[in-house]
């Protein structure tokens, strides 16, 4: 699975929203300043040529659909942060987390429960 950019990513979390869609619904979703109608084309293109998308014909339009799963982007994400900057240790992830304040404790304790099940 290829890494996509920033604002491939940001028509991506669309296209997962809505799961079948056409160019200008992507373009109403997408966040203020919103790219040309052309741009969000290129980023169509770009998103099927890495088998991220899926086209089908619809009257003289086409409706575009997700190949890859947002979960399945999402891990092989993580996984690849994890990579880079923890060795590859969730454990030294998590704690990053908890030095920089980033979970509550209401959230570790949660993050405890899950543990616990899943032993």
């Amino acid at each position: 699975m290829k890494e996509l950019t920033k604002a491939e990513e940001q028509v991506m979390q669309v296209v997962w929203r809505l799961q079948s869609c056409f160019i200008k619904e992507i373009l109403e979703a997408l966040p203020e300043p919103k790219p040309a109608y052309n741009t969000v084309g290129t980023f169509i293109k770009l998103l099927e040529g890495k088998g991220f998308l899926e086209r089908k014909k619809v009257g003289n339009v086409y409706a575009y659909s997700p190949l890859i799963n947002e979960r399945d982007y999402s891990r092989k994400s993580i996984k690849t942060l994890m990579g880079k900057f923890f060795n590859g240790s969730s454990q030294d992830m998590l704690s990053f987390l908890v030095e920089e304040q980033e979970l509550t404790l209401d959230q570790i304790e949660d993050l405890m429960k899950k543990l616990k099940k899943n032993d």
